[in-house]
C-alpha cells in the first residue's frame, strides 16, 4: 500500500478497528453486535475518529458524522493484519487505537490469534492499543455445543488443548496490548487469572438511550400479534450458548401461562460467524424443525433495524436462557433501552452480582432471585409466569431506567476518553 497524505491527517489521534455496520445503518444484516457497539461508541466521541473497518468485495472510504471510515481489511485472511498496520502507519499523528475483539469475529482461530503480533508491532511503533475483549472463555467444555465439541475421550483431549490455547492467548494478549477493556466486572474477574489486573479496565456495556419504545398496541398491530396474548421474546442470533433450543423446547407444549395464550418469538436467524460450519447448520436446522411443529412459536430470521423497536415494544417479557456467561450481552442492553421486563438464566446471572447492575436492582427493590432461573424447563416456566402476573414488571422497568441513565454511550465514552487521556499523561511522565 502506497503512502498517501491527507490534509486531515492531523485531525485523527484516535482510531477504532472493528467490524462495522453499513453506511447509514447501526444494526446491519450479516455482521455481529460488536459492529453496532463500535459505531455507537465512536460517534459519541469528541473530535474526529478514524474507523478502520472490514469490507466485503471492495475497499472504500467515506465520512460519516465525526468519523472517517476506511474499509481496508477482509476478515478471515492473514493479510488483514498487515493491511491494518499499513493503513495505521499512513497517519503519523495517530497514537491511540481501540480494537474491538472476540475470538471469532475476524475469522478462524489462527487468524484471530495473529492479533498479538499486530499489537506487538503497534507497540514497537509507539502506538497505545486498547483491546476491547468481548469474550472471556475460562472453560470450553461449558460451550461444547457452541464450538462443536463432542463427547468421549477425544473430545476431552480437544477441550484440554482448547483451554490451554485460550489461556495462553489471554496471557499473550495481556502482554501485547497497552490495556485490555472488558464490558462487565464478572469478565474482569476471569481475565485477572491470566494477566496483570492493573492492565484491565472495566467499561460496562453501554445502553443506547436514543432508542425508545412505541406503544404496545401499535407494535402488535405492525407485527400482526393479538393484544390479549402474552408475548415472550428471544432476540438475536440463534446460538447454542444463548439457549435458543432450550427455550423452544421449554415452550413447545406450553400454550398458556396464567390462563392467557402465549406467543413465543425467536427474533433472529443464523449466526453471522458460525453459519458456514457443519455442526452449526445441524443445530440451527434442529431448532427450526422443532419450531415448525408448533403454532405458537415463530422464528423471524434477521430483524432489520426499523423493526427492532416493534419487537421489543410488543413483548411482555424478554428471556435470556444462556448456558454460559462468556460475554456481555448487547441484547440485554437493548432490553434496558426499551425498558422491557426480562429474566435470565442463573449462568448468565453472575454478571448481576457485581456492582452496577446489582446496585440498579437493589434500587428498584429487586432481588437477583427475582430475575434469574435455573436452566430447567419447570423453573423457567414458573419464573416467567410469576413475572408476567405480579408487580415485578414495574420494578424491572425502574431498574432499566437506572441503567439507561448510568450506562448511556455518552457516559461510557467519557470513560474511554478519560482512560486514553490518562495513559497519554503517564507516557509523557515516564518518557
Amino acid at each position: 500500500m502506497k503512502r498517501r497524505k491527507y490534509k486531515e491527517d492531523a485531525l485523527y489521534r484516535v482510531a477504532m478497528v472493528s467490524l462495522y455496520p453499513k453506511r447509514g445503518e447501526l444494526y446491519s444484516k450479516g455482521t455481529t453486535g460488536v459492529a453496532s457497539y463500535a459505531k455507537n461508541t465512536v460517534t459519541k466521541m469528541k473530535g474526529h475518529v478514524l474507523v478502520l473497518a472490514d469490507y466485503d468485495r471492495n475497499r472504500s472510504s467515506y465520512t460519516e458524522q465525526n468519523t472517517h471510515v476506511i474499509r481496508c481489511f477482509k476478515t478471515n485472511t492473514m493479510k488483514m493484519w498487515t493491511d491494518l498496520y499499513e493503513t495505521i502507519r499512513l497517519y503519523p499523528n495517530l497514537k491511540d487505537v481501540i480494537i474491538q475483539f472476540d475470538t471469532s469475529m475476524y475469522g478462524n482461530i489462527l487468524v484471530s490469534g495473529m492479533i498479538v503480533f499486530f499489537l506487538a508491532f503497534l507497540k514497537r511503533a509507539g502506538i497505545r492499543t486498547y483491546v476491547v475483549n468481548h469474550h472471556v472463555v475460562s472453560d470450553v467444555r461449558k460451550l461444547s455445543g457452541h464450538i462443536g465439541l463432542g463427547h468421549g475421550i477425544y473430545a476431552n483431549i480437544q477441550a484440554i488443548v482448547y483451554n490451554t490455547l485460550f489461556h495462553v492467548f489471554y496471557r499473550m494478549l495481556g502482554f501485547a496490548a497497552h490495556k485490555i477493556v472488558v464490558l462487565e466486572e464478572s469478565l474482569n474477574i476471569r481475565m485477572k487469572k491470566y494477566t496483570n489486573p492493573n492492565n484491565i479496565v472495566t467499561i460496562p456495556h453501554a445502553v443506547d438511550t436514543e432508542l425508545s419504545p412505541i406503544t404496545k398496541k401499535l407494535s402488535r398491530k405492525k407485527l400482526h400479534l393479538s393484544e390479549s396474548d402474552y408475548v415472550i421474546l428471544f432476540f438475536g442470533f440463534v446460538n447454542w450458548f444463548k439457549g435458543a433450543d432450550f427455550l423452544v423446547s421449554a415452550f413447545s407444549h406450553v400454550k398458556k401461562l396464567g390462563g392467557r395464550r402465549v406467543k413465543v418469538i425467536i427474533a433472529g436467524g443464523e449466526s453471522a460467524t458460525l453459519k458456514d460450519k457443519e455442526y452449526y447448520k445441524k443445530y440451527f436446522k434442529s431448532v427450526v424443525k422443532k419450531i415448525d411443529h408448533t403454532k405458537h412459536i415463530k422464528i423471524t430470521g434477521y430483524v432489520p433495524q426499523k423493526k427492532i423497536a416493534s419487537y421489543f415494544s410488543a413483548c411482555d417479557l424478554v428471556i435470556f436462557p444462556y448456558r454460559e456467561c462468556m460475554c456481555a450481552s448487547g441484547v440485554l442492553s437493548l432490553a434496558f433501552s426499551y425498558k422491557r421486563p426480562f429474566i435470565v438464566s442463573s449462568a448468565f446471572g453472575e454478571m448481576f452480582e457485581t456492582d452496577g447492575i446489582a446496585d440498579a436492582a437493589k434500587k428498584a427493590k429487586l432481588k437477583i432471585s427475582d430475575i434469574t432461573f435455573a436452566l430447567q424447563k419447570k423453573d423457567l416456566l414458573k419464573k416467567a409466569e410469576k413475572v408476567l402476573q405480579n408487580g415485578a414488571k414495574k420494578k424491572m422497568r425502574a431498574m432499566a431506567q437506572t441503567l439507561r441513565e448510568n450506562r448511556s454511550f455518552e457516559e461510557n465514552v467519557k470513560i474511554y476518553e478519560q482512560m486514553i487521556e490518562r495513559e497519554k499523561i503517564v507516557d509523557q511522565i515516564e518518557g
